[in-house]
């Protein structure tokens, strides 16, 4: 096909456009459906992660895929990403669930990553691509946060999530003040704690960026997401926002009356929603204390522990940690026998209840991916850390550092896509130090 290379730009953002909203908005449309080896749901998402690919080999002219491998940051991060695939196969074909593990690696860490490699092409092909990814990250953050606001508002769009999104109204999450109950929306993104850390990172790169918006839509997201990230109460991400903050304030990436405008807007008005006072409130509430301590994040860690044990070398294959996640809670509360454990995880016919991921992306490594998955990721997380510092990109160091906390304390990663695809857009952007047309990219 003969285009010119602005129209190769036009098809490359609507592919992208097709790739993050079918991402954000990942609607299943048929659930189960037999292809022999497999038994698969087909989801919105799937399908455009797969257009955003093919497309690709259309528009993009492959004489010039090679310029991706000379950056060498790119080049070496694509090698351990690529071993890392490796290992997740080898970790699923061993797995017990070997079916669902594979499906999983497939379907998520081998078409996302494909997505990041694809991504990465554009942006070192097209000057403004890197613009364009920043710009559709902001308004399609400002649709997440239209769809907690109906997610909290709304009680039959919050059911049209329930029955097309994946959200599961056991799981979903509340907080309480004097008994009252108090939702924590979500929207169409499905778990609160990613709600929250994509509306607080966004908002963050909206500040530093915030030469490139409408002044009025900057004050209007800063409130919105504001409420909205109230509403979620993530203490994790909070954390993030406000780090990130004062790391741009003294780094001089931002100017104090932008940064007092932002804190106003976006972390005062948090305030308001009762979700972020009955999280105050359970700070200073001894019994409050205990029982997370008891039912937390310490008794879902101490489950990673026994997921650990399994298959400590080769690992459990990918996903195989939410399958197992109620049966492993069961026997840290001492609610079943090693022997009932021990049967359960032997059951491929399992199906949770209220399945949970293991909070530490460094224990999902460690569980899914046994001893070799888990020091090539420390490889990869040392080779980029070491990477930002040496090229005084400390922004982006201190983003990812950010990043590293919250994913070690949340149970997003890496499980869910748009965690995977925010990924892949924090990895853009950090070529051009957060800030594409007015950094320029390495390599």
């Amino acid at each position: 096909m003969d285009l010119t290379k602005g129209k190769r730009f036009k098809y490359f953002k609507v592919t992208w456009l097709i790739l993050i909203l079918g991402t954000v908005c990942d609607l299943t449309l048929s659930g189960k459906v037999n292809l022999g080896f497999f038994n698969i749901n087909i989801q919105l998402s799937s399908i455009a992660v797969i257009i955003y690919i093919i497309s690709f080999f259309i528009v993009y002219p492959l004489k010039e895929f090679p310029a991706v491998f000379k950056n060498k940051l790119y080049r070496n991060n694509i090698i351990v990403f690529t071993l890392l695939l490796i290992i997740a196969y080898v970790s699923s074909y061993f797995s017990l669930f070997q079916k669902y593990a594979l499906v999983t690696t497939t379907s998520r860490y081998t078409l996302y990553l494909m997505a990041l490699v694809i991504s990465l092409s554009y942006v070192k092909y097209f000057e403004k691509a890197g613009e364009f990814i920043l710009k559709s990250f902001i308004y399609t953050n400002f649709l997440i946060i239209l769809s907690c606001l109906a997610d909290y508002y709304i009680p039959d769009f919050y059911q049209f999530l329930v029955d097309h999104f994946g959200h599961m109204e056991s799981k979903h999450s509340v907080m309480r003040i004097d008994g009252v109950v108090y939702k924590r929306p979500s929207g169409f993104i499905t778990d609160t704690n990613l709600t929250a850390f994509s509306l607080g990172f966004s908002s963050f790169i909206l500040l530093i960026n915030r030469n490139k918006f409408n002044k009025y839509f900057e004050y209007a997201f800063y409130i919105l997401a504001g409420y909205c990230f109230g509403m979620a109460s993530s203490r994790s991400a909070l954390i993030l926002v406000i780090f990130l903050l004062v790391f741009a304030l003294i780094m001089k990436k931002v100017n104090w009356r932008n940064g007092v405008v932002y804190f106003l807007l976006f972390i005062a008005v948090q305030f308001i929603t009762p979700q972020t006072q009955a999280r105050f409130f359970d700070i200073s509430n001894k019994e409050k204390k205990i029982e997370e301590m008891e039912l937390g994040r310490p008794l879902i860690w101490k489950a990673d522990y026994l997921a650990m044990r399994i298959k400590p070398v080769i690992g459990i294959g990918s996903g195989v940690f939410f399958k197992l996640s109620d049966t492993l809670i069961a026997r840290v509360k001492n609610e079943i026998t090693d022997e009932q454990l021990n049967t359960a995880i032997s059951d491929t016919r399992i199906d949770p209840v209220k399945g949970i991921n293991p909070h530490n992306i460094f224990f999902t490594m460690q569980i899914e991916y046994g001893i070799a998955g888990t020091v090539l990721f420390i490889i990869l997380v040392l080779y980029n850390i070491i990477n930002f510092f040496k090229t005084k990109n400390y922004l982006t160091l201190a983003a990812a550092l950010g990043i590293l906390f919250v994913s070690s304390l949340s149970n997003y990663a890496p499980y869910y896509k748009y965690y995977l695809l925010m990924f892949i857009i924090f990895y853009v952007l950090a070529d051009y130090k957060l800030r594409p047309g007015n950094e320029v990219p390495k390599g």
